[in-house]
């Protein structure tokens, strides 16, 4: 069974393969292309400098947590069932925490974490809901 499966298999990704472009039709007369290829002409030099390039000085970013969608969350820290996930437990809803500072976000500690919780993102840790951590504090 699994010979005829494997076969089946080979058989429909073989015939997944691209189809070659239509051709025109042939015509009864022959034609010659004869004209030249257009080159465009190289530009002058230019007789003005190029500025120095330098480097803008860098903007301060905005304080984070006025960004719209960042929430802050206090909770108990612990380890996941899978190696590697960290969980925050704030006795009503369990997170799994992205990036958090693993100095502060160990397992019994009581942190404060801000950042964004994505419901809907995948994960290999299985449990608890994504949320992508900003700022770890000590609660």
């Amino acid at each position: 069974m699994r010979g005829l499966t494997a076969v089946l298999l080979c058989l429909v990704l073989a015939s997944c393969g691209q189809v070659p472009p239509p051709q025109a039709p042939a015509s009864s007369t022959p034609t010659t292309d004869t004209s030249t290829p257009s080159v465009p002409a190289p530009l002058p030099p230019s007789s003005t400098p190029l500025p120095a390039t330098t480097t803008p000085p860098l903007s301060p970013t905005p304080s984070r947590a006025l960004d719209p969608g960042v929430t802050t969350v206090r909770g108990t820290v612990s380890g996941g069932v899978e190696s590697g996930c960290t969980l925050l437990d704030t006795g009503g809803e369990q997170y799994l925490l992205l990036g958090a500072d693993p100095a502060i976000a160990v397992a019994g500690a009581v942190v404060e974490v801000s950042g964004r919780a994505d419901p809907g993102g995948m994960t290999t840790c299985q449990q608890g809901t994504p949320f992508h951590v900003i700022r770890t504090q000590r609660g």
